[in-house]
């Protein structure tokens, strides 16, 4: 086994396609091939099942998977760390980020990171809150935003900010004012992401605790078409203020907060399972604490420091 080897399986499971794998890693697909067949035969398993849809990893192979990913994260950190010595900080950090979070901070890391430190490339994936937790356990993320810390258990994750939600409706469109009840909001016809997403099971759990219960007339999993769909006066959701900031300054959206109780959630930052700090993480982190600070500091009030 060799860390060619693990390069290749890792980028198989990542492209659900040998194809798809070969051209990434530039090799012929039969060399690909046989480089995995090497790599099963030595280790007694098969690591790959092959279907309709592409590939995916057997569950020995989510086991080589999370240790191959964790070795070839440190050997691109040793690098790195060595190339740090003599020049500043370098590299690619692949950072998770939620939808809602995404709103909010990715514009304002992005250019800060450009403008600080031009040598690092910072990638974003954008997913789900339990999909950022599984990806920083077999360590292909760097580090991440979540909303749900708890998805994954062993990962160390930091409160940064906790957030007001708002509900939030077309102008003109039942405009409760600068505040609303949570009992009112179980009323109204509700736009919101399906279960699993971290915003939807927030509400419902809510919801419980109140002994209460939403009304959801439509299950949309992505934020942006959730405000579309109120803009177009379809029904109402629930949002932190960010999200919706612009339309509601153009008087296109209200955004009344909800009290009764105030609901609130906090989001979090973690580092991958086998984390190792450098140069370039300690800087994009920096990065991270500042753009968090000026977003607190301009959100009149609407966030807070956890």
């Amino acid at each position: 086994m060799d860390i060619r080897q693990l390069r290749y399986f890792s980028e198989i499971v990542e492209a659900k396609s040998f194809t798809r794998a070969a051209n990434r890693v530039r090799i012929a697909q039969p060399a690909l091939g046989l480089q995995i067949r090497k790599l099963e035969d030595e280790l007694g398993a098969e690591l790959l099942r092959r279907h309709s849809r592409g590939v995916e990893a057997t569950e020995a192979g989510t086991v080589l998977l999370r240790h191959a990913n964790a070795i070839l994260k440190q050997v691109e950190q040793a690098r790195q760390e060595v190339m740090d010595l003599s020049g500043p900080p370098r590299g690619e950090i692949v950072l998770g980020i939620t939808p809602t979070a995404r709103a909010l901070l990715a514009i304002p890391l992005i250019r800060a990171c450009r403008d600080a430190y031009p040598n690092i490339s910072l990638n974003l994936f954008e997913g789900l809150s339990e999909e950022i937790m599984r990806r920083l356990d077999d360590n292909s993320l760097d580090m991440a935003f979540t909303y749900n810390p708890g998805a994954v258990t062993g990962i160390p994750t930091e409160p940064l900010m906790g957030e007001d939600l708002y509900l939030v409706g077309a102008v003109g469109d039942q405009d409760p004012g600068e505040t609303v009840s949570f009992a009112t909001v179980c009323q109204r016809s509700l736009i919101l992401p399906s279960r699993g997403f971290g915003l939807r099971d927030w509400v419902e759990d809510m919801a419980r605790k109140k002994d209460a219960t939403i009304n959801v007339s439509f299950e949309i999993d992505s934020v942006a078409t959730m405000r579309d769909l109120v803009l177009g006066g379809l029904g109402w959701t629930i949002l932190p203020y960010a999200v919706v900031q612009q339309a509601v300054q153009a008087n296109q959206l209200f955004a009344s907060q909800i009290v009764g109780p105030k609901v609130r959630r906090t989001l979090h930052f973690a580092y991958a399972a086998s984390h190792v700090e450098n140069n370039a993480t300690r800087a994009v982190r920096g990065i991270i604490d500042q753009v968090i600070a000026d977003s607190i500091a301009s959100s009149d009030g609407r966030l807070r420091r956890s």
